[in-house]
């Protein structure tokens, strides 16, 4: 067995700052910082309490807002802020593993069709409770992907139609259909 690593109460409070204050410090500079690997400093945040880290983090966030914006305002604030990103993390989430579900569909690796169709059930349903959270606080699911991206006039989607239009057009004559869309 090996001995017993010895660390000092200051270590600890210093681990701690950064664990629950610094969201930009990698748990692994923590980990040099106490001279543990990673399973150690799994054992020892367990014994010391820690809660998982995103936890410390939003509580420490939502403690920092409270000060700053003046109490139960702030602090109310700061949580419908939390939520509303936590949402917007969480719809990502599972979008990306309903993705990763369809891919493995395409490509045939997907396996035993009922566990699928029970995956992505369990996905809507998520995506389903992330939608909901994100209208009761008023702000809508896809805002965040769609903020970067410049709003279209009516002439360019007018545009976009004809342009497509004119393909599906081309492909049904290429065919040796007469193009006509029925």
């Amino acid at each position: 067995m090996y001995p017993r690593k010895e660390i000092s109460s200051e270590q600890q409070q210093k681990a701690w700052e950064l664990y629950a204050c610094e969201p930009r410090k990698h748990l692994a500079d923590i980990q040099e910082l106490l001279g543990v690997a990673p399973s150690t400093f799994v054992r020892l945040r367990q014994r010391w309490g820690w809660p998982p880290r995103h936890a410390a983090l939003a509580q420490n966030a939502l403690s920092k807002a409270a000060k700053d914006e003046g109490g139960v305002a702030g602090l109310a604030t700061a949580a419908a802020a939390s939520l509303s990103d936590a949402a917007r993390a969480l719809a990502q989430a599972t979008r990306a593993q309903i993705n990763a579900l369809m891919d493995e569909q395409r490509t045939g690796h997907a396996g035993d069709h009922d566990k699928t169709a029970r995956r992505l059930a369990s996905y809507a349903k998520t995506l389903a409770a992330a939608r909901a959270l994100l209208e009761q606080e008023g702000s809508p699911l896809d805002d965040a992907e769609h903020q970067h991206k410049p709003r279209r006039s009516l002439h360019e989607l007018r545009d976009e139609l004809a342009h497509h239009l004119d393909r599906v057009i081309a492909e049904e004559e290429a065919r040796g259909r007469d193009g006509l869309l029925v």
